[in-house]
This record gives structure tokens, sequence and C-alpha cells, in this order.
């Protein structure tokens, strides 16, 4: 789904407010039980749909900062993923009125990096701005059912590329219905699983990372063409499963197709962006089966399937370093 150009109005630029990075947000807005997983420091609601938010992007993390190779030098791409997640999340509390106990489906997903030069080093946080126009999809007897939200984002003078998404939001009743209508009984928790997920993980050096911890694919098998896995995430990790979840949730996938794209492509390349669809949830007690393809020299293409039914592609935008 391409980025429209001109989503947020000139004007809407102009005269903005100065936005704190001293303290977080409420967890509660985007979405988080630990405090320590909350990057959004602020929120602004300018009017006519038009938002803006700081965020502190942590100099370390055990999860965002473990990495080797390119993104080692840069913005982690799964962070700003999560940084635009939770201000998504945050104005559809604020701004939309959408319910807390509402039931959040992302239905796609884009992020465009722009830029190839690595960031110069740095021993502080570093204060993201963003940039919101929302679209208000689906409105319901004055409720907000779908939204979509197109997104700028910068560091300092530097821009750094635009963030798309689309969600729907349920009333925790209805959604609940509609899982048990479709999977004939209610979903586990996360919790629920076992701590270690089944399957041999992929060595963390394959898909550049570092702690075994944050690897997501197991059983992975170079085919004709391409990569197979299946997603494994352990139960207790502390950012993917911050909270239970009773699927594995948009984030999870994300990071599941950046490891099968390196996996493909090779953790010597640098990744741009993501264009994502999401048809059905991903349950967390059927194998979730990911194959990964390059079919250009500057993008893989990652398919998940569940009971041989697609709930989700996943273009991973790839650049060759030199």
């Amino acid at each position: 789904m391409p980025l429209p150009q001109s989503a947020l109005a000139p004007d809407a630029a102009t005269a903005a407010p100065t936005l704190s990075y001293r303290r977080t947000v409420d967890r509660a807005d985007v979405h988080r039980w630990a405090v320590s997983e909350v990057f959004l420091t602020d929120y602004a609601d300018r009017s006519a749909d038009t938002y803006l938010a700081a965020a502190q992007l942590p100099p370390a993390h055990y999860y965002f900062g473990d990495h080797t190779g390119p993104a080692a030098d840069r913005p982690d791409s799964m962070l700003l993923l999560e940084c635009c997640r939770q201000f998504a999340t945050c104005i559809a509390h604020r701004g939309l009125d959408v319910a807390r106990d509402s039931a959040f489906h992302v239905t796609e997903w884009t992020l465009a990096l722009t830029g190839d030069t690595p960031l110069p080093p740095h021993d502080r946080p570093r204060e993201l701005d963003i940039k919101a126009a929302v679209t208000r999809s689906q409105v319901r007897s004055g409720t907000v059912r779908a939204a979509r939200y197109v997104m700028e984002l910068s560091l300092g003078d530097t821009f750094l590329g635009r963030c798309d998404i689309s969600a729907r939001y349920s009333p925790a009743e209805e959604a609940e219905l509609v899982r048990r209508y479709h999977r004939r009984s209610a979903p586990p928790l996360s919790d629920a699983l076992p701590a270690v997920p089944p399957g041999t993980p992929v060595p963390p050096a394959d898909v550049a990372r570092r702690d075994p911890a944050n690897v997501a694919l197991a059983d992975a098998r170079h085919v004709a063409g391409g990569v197979s896995a299946v997603v494994a995430v352990p139960s207790g990790h502390r950012t993917h499963f911050d909270h239970p979840q009773d699927h594995y949730t948009a984030m999870i996938l994300m990071e599941a197709a950046r490891q099968a794209a390196l996996l493909a492509a090779g953790t010597g390349v640098r990744i741009t962006g993501y264009r994502s669809r999401f048809a059905r949830f991903a349950e967390l007690d059927a194998p979730v089966r990911v194959a990964a393809v390059r079919h250009s020299c500057d993008e893989v293409a990652v398919r998940f399937r569940q009971d041989g039914i697609v709930v989700s592609e996943i273009a991973v935008g790839i650049a060759e370093e030199h």
C-alpha cells in the first residue's frame, strides 16, 4: 500500500507544540505492562485528525538493541515499528475514543526507510519525532471501527521514513464470539505455552542476533528458491509477550519475516522496510509455517501459513551493503 506523500498537510508541521522526552506516556495507552517497554514519551492532538508524538530510543535494549551487521549502526527497524504501533494505539484511545477493552487487529502495515548512511555513534538515547495523519476508515453508530495512520519519522533534522498502519477495532464481546466461531474453542494464552518452543531454533548469528532468546524461527531449511521455517518464540519473551496474548501479534510476525529475509538473503543486507498484510489471526496452538523467497535484488517475499491457509504476507525490503 503506497504512502501518500501529501497525507500530512503542510501546515501540520507549523507552530508545533514542544514535546517532552522526560517521561513516558501511560503504559495502558500503548498496551504495555512494563514501563520499560514504553518508548512513547509525549503526545499532542493537533485537531483535524493530525497528531504529533515524541519517543525515546534507548541506546541499549536486550531485544531492540540485539543486532549484528548493518542493523547495529542504525535505528532498529523493529523499534521504529514498535514506536509507530504505540503512537497509533495511543491515538486510538485518546484521539478516537476506542474503548480500552476493544480488540485491535492490524490489517496492513508498511514501513519505508530512507537513506543508507549509518548515524554517527551516540551514547545517549536518541529522540524520535513522529507526525501522523489519521483517516477514520469505518465509523459505526458514532464509534470508530477502523482507522488508517500515515506517519513521518525523524531524528532531529534527519528524516528516517514513513509508516502506514491500518487497523480494525472490535468490542471485546464481539471479538470473542468471532474468535470462538472460527476456532470452535477458546484460544489459549501465551503464558500457558511451554517456556521453550518445540523445534530446533535457528542459530542467532544466522539472523543477525546475539541472544538465542531473540530468535523467532525454528526448523529452518534452505529449499529450492528460498527458505522454510516455523515461528518459534519463547513464551517468556519480555517484549513479544509483555502481557499474555491469545495469538502471534503483528510485531512477532514482522520479526519472524525479518529473520526469514536474512536467512534467504544473508545477514550482510540492510533492511529498508516492510509491506505487510494480515488476513487472519495466527493462532498459538498450531504451527505457523514460514516460506521466504528472494524475488528481486531488493525484496524478499515472506508468507505465513497455518493449517494450509495464508494468515499473513510480508515483503521485506533489503539493500546490499557495499
